[in-house]
């Protein structure tokens, strides 16, 4: 076996295939002894996601040599609607296998298997720069998916600005206008509060349907982060339930405008 990863719940890895299928169609799941990494661009290059699912995510996590697993991610959300989230999901691959296999184990010891044929996937591995944003933000995933939603009814770009006043979300279109500002807010529960971090004010544009698409991973984690720079990619990040388990990221290059 060059892999045998189990995790303790399969919810958390159908919450992360959902969150990536709009986007990405064939990926690779680079596995390591570090854990499992995707990074993939869509298919017009304007968004990259980028997952780490860390080793510690696992209950047993043992991989002998690096290997990349090609999956259609449509596929992939198949095999995972049959689990239940609580169910424990083991994922096995052999060294030169053409499928991977997926064993879940529910409370009610019914065991289901399934395999994925695997794919060849060309992909370069991109480094992503190191970036110090200007203006982060974190914020109730539950709030910045309905902002997204609501804001997309009146267009298609959205701009973004982060100043001392807060954060504003603003779009135009041709049956109005609408902006939403939200201001830093303290909340016993931390998924509740805002908070701003603001080194110098920016602002940027954004085509909006990939943030609607971004915030489907809200069921993710509570909350959600946003990293904010001058002419530089948004970032938004969302950890996988708690930051140990790792993260998934998307990055968003800004609307140049004409």
């Amino acid at each position: 076996m060059s892999l045998i990863a189990e995790l303790p719940n399969a919810g958390l890895l159908k919450k992360v295939a959902d969150a990536m299928k709009d986007l990405c169609k064939d990926v690779n799941f680079d596995c390591s002894e570090k854990g499992i990494q995707v990074q993939s661009m869509d298919s017009s290059h304007v968004a990259l996601v980028s997952l780490n699912l860390k080793e510690s995510a696992f209950t047993d996590f043992k991989c002998e040599r690096p290997a990349s697993l090609g999956m259609n991610v449509d596929s992939l959300t198949k095999i995972l609607k049959m689990t239940s989230p609580n169910d424990s999901l083991k994922i096995r691959h052999q060294v030169d296998s053409d499928v991977v296999g997926f064993q879940c184990e529910g409370t009610d010891d019914r065991i289901s298997e399934f395999e994925l044929k695997l794919m060849q996937i060309e992909s370069e591995h991109m480094e992503i720069p190191e970036q110090h944003y200007k203006v982060i933000a974190k914020m109730p995933s539950s709030e910045f998916q309905k902002i997204c939603r609501d804001l997309k009814e009146f267009g298609e770009t959205l701009q973004l600005s982060g100043s001392k006043e807060g954060l504003k979300f603003q779009v135009k279109g041709d049956i109005g206008s609408g902006n939403v500002l939200l201001k830093p807010r303290e909340s016993e529960k931390p998924e509740e509060k805002v908070s701003l971090t603001i080194h110098e004010p920016v602002n940027a544009t954004f085509a909006l349907r990939y943030l609607v698409n971004f915030s489907k991973a809200a069921p993710l984690c509570g909350s959600v982060t946003l990293g904010l720079g001058p002419d530089a990619p948004l970032l938004v990040q969302y950890d996988l339930e708690s930051e140990d388990k790792g993260h998934l990221k998307y990055y968003l290059a800004p609307k140049i405008e004409e």
